[in-house]
């Protein structure tokens, strides 16, 4: 049972992220929490608590605000014709009665490290301008957390966002420098795989069909957001009835690493520099700049397996239940 923290900024993809992980056997999701990027760190804490709602899971998952700007001041939202008005393709899913946490983002990623001593892992699937301010807080915080796992980036893929960069990263590049640079044990899934891990009107159509029957709500809103996100990559990548993965790649792998394969690289963020802001820096010389701290960046993985596990935690995998006459 892997103990995990999601910090994202919900939005479509990172509410399939969320939606996985509170229905994995494999995970145990300690908190949420949320911050700027697809809209902002209140309504990812809106749509994180709908979210837990919906999702079922069973246990109490605590959902903490945190920064709505970056370090250095700057909120900035993605379009609403990527992931609606509300951040989850204007689906409006019923309403929590439970409310975010009094305690920053920042706090309870810190005291959760402190309680389970050495076993949080943190997945980030938005900018990691909390995972930085919690830095700040604590400098000790690598060394009391067992892995960082990150949705952003790119080595090889064109950016999203700029030529050399991708959104998480671009929108707060200053905070994932210092998380880069901190010593974290940090796995990275960027745009070199993402871009190359699709969802399908096929992978919607077969959850519906098969999904568990408490499952139902949960397919009908993934299959309700995915009509959105779908549109968006019709206009923008001229995709048909399909979109690419981003999000729940970082949660499948920081639940199965063996879904991708890695590179080790001693890497920074680029973040003065306005033309190349949010690019990463590797350092490939004899002799090694001591400044920067290795990672392990994703850049191959098994696409279709890592699609059909996304939806497997919705389905019945019962042998033989649909060929019973």
């Amino acid at each position: 049972m892997k103990r995990i923290i999601i910090d994202a900024d919900t939005g479509v993809d990172d509410s399939l992220a969320i939606l996985y992980a509170l229905r994995s056997p494999n995970f145990h999701v300690e908190g949420i929490t949320t911050c700027f990027g697809n809209n902002n760190a209140e309504q990812s804490a809106d749509n994180s608590l709908r979210l837990i709602k919906l999702s079922g899971c069973g246990y109490e998952v605590p959902v903490a605000v945190g920064a709505n700007e970056s370090l250095e001041g700057v909120f900035e939202s993605a379009p609403a014709f990527i992931h609606g008005d509300n951040g989850i393709g204007n689906v409006e899913l019923p309403e929590s009665s439970q409310k975010p946490l009094e305690e920053s983002a920042s706090d309870f990623i810190i005291r959760k490290a402190e309680e389970l001593k050495g076993e949080l892992i943190i997945i980030t699937t938005g900018r990691m301008t909390n995972l930085a301010l919690a830095l700040r807080k604590d400098p000790k915080l690598p060394g009391k957390v067992k892995k960082v796992v990150s949705m952003g980036g790119t080595l090889n893929a064109p950016g999203n966002i700029t030529p050399y960069a991708e959104a998480n990263i671009y929108g707060d590049a200053m905070a994932a420098d210092i998380v880069f640079k901190a010593g974290f044990n940090l796995m990275l899934a960027g745009l070199d795989v993402t871009m190359k891990t699709f969802i399908t009107d096929r992978d919607v159509e077969n959850l519906c069909t098969y999904c568990l029957e408490e499952c139902r709500p949960i397919a009908g809103y993934i299959k309700d957001v995915l009509k959105f996100y779908f549109e968006f990559h019709r206009v923008s990548m001229g995709m048909a009835n399909a979109c690419v993965v981003h999000d729940p790649l970082a949660v499948l792998i920081a639940e199965d690493p063996s879904l991708g394969m890695f590179k080790m690289v001693r890497a920074g963020v680029e973040y003065e520099n306005e033309a190349f802001k949010g690019m990463i820096k590797t350092d490939n010389g004899f002799v090694p700049d001591l400044d920067r701290e290795e990672i392990a960046v994703c850049v191959e993985v098994d696409s279709v397996k890592a699609v059909r596990r996304l939806f497997s935690v919705f389905q019945d995998m019962t042998p033989g239940r649909y060929n019973k006459s």
